[in-house]
C-alpha cells in the first residue's frame, strides 16, 4: 500500500540509533581502559625488579671475567643508577621508570664489585613505588644480593 503512494521504505539505521550504539561502545571501552591502569603499574614494577637483578648479575659477571673492580652508583636526585668499570667506562646507566624512586635516606650509595665477584660493603637500597617499598639488599661475602617487596 505504501508503494502505491510513492513512499519507499529502505531498511537501515537512523542517525540516533547509530549514535546510541557508538555511545554504548565508548562507555564499555572506557571501563576497560580504567581497569588496566593498575595492571600496567604492577607490570612496570615487576619489569623494573627483573631489569635491576639482570643488571646486577651483568655487573658482577663483568667484574669477575675482566678481573677488575666495577662500581655501582645510585643517584637518588637523578633517579638512576650507573655502573662503571675500573677504567671509567659506563657498563649500565638506567633511569628508573615513572613512579619508582630511589629513597634519599639509604645507607648505600656506592658499592664496588671486586674481581672475585664479592662486594666491598653490605647494606640496603630502598626504592619507593606508591605505597610499596622495594628493598635491594647486599649481603657481606660472596656478592649475594636479593630484592624484597613490602
Amino acid at each position: 500500500m505504501l508503494q502505491s503512494k510513492g513512499i519507499s521504505h529502505q531498511g537501515g539505521y537512523t542517525f540516533i540509533e547509530m549514535l546510541l550504539v557508538l555511545l554504548i561502545v565508548t562507555v564499555l571501552l572506557s571501563f576497560t581502559a580504567f581497569s588496566t591502569a593498575p595492571l600496567k603499574a604492577h607490570t612496570e614494577k615487576n619489569h623494573f625488579i627483573s631489569q635491576l637483578q639482570s643488571d646486577l648479575y651483568l655487573i658482577q659477571s663483568q667484574s669477575f671475567f675482566s678481573q677488575s673492580s666495577t662500581t655501582l652508583l645510585f643517584y637518588p636526585y637523578a633517579n638512576k643508577y650507573v655502573a662503571k668499570d675500573y677504567f671509567g667506562n659506563t657498563l649500565v646507566s638506567r633511569t628508573l621508570p615513572h613512579g619508582i624512586h630511589i629513597s634519599e635516606n639509604n645507607n648505600l650509595d656506592e658499592i664496588i664489585f671486586n674481581p672475585s665477584g664479592n662486594t666491598n660493603r653490605f647494606g640496603s637500597v630502598y626504592f619507593s613505588n606508591g605505597d610499596t617499598t622495594i628493598k635491594l639488599s647486599f649481603q657481606i661475602g660472596q656478592g649475594r644480593f636479593y630484592v624484597q617487596e613490602f
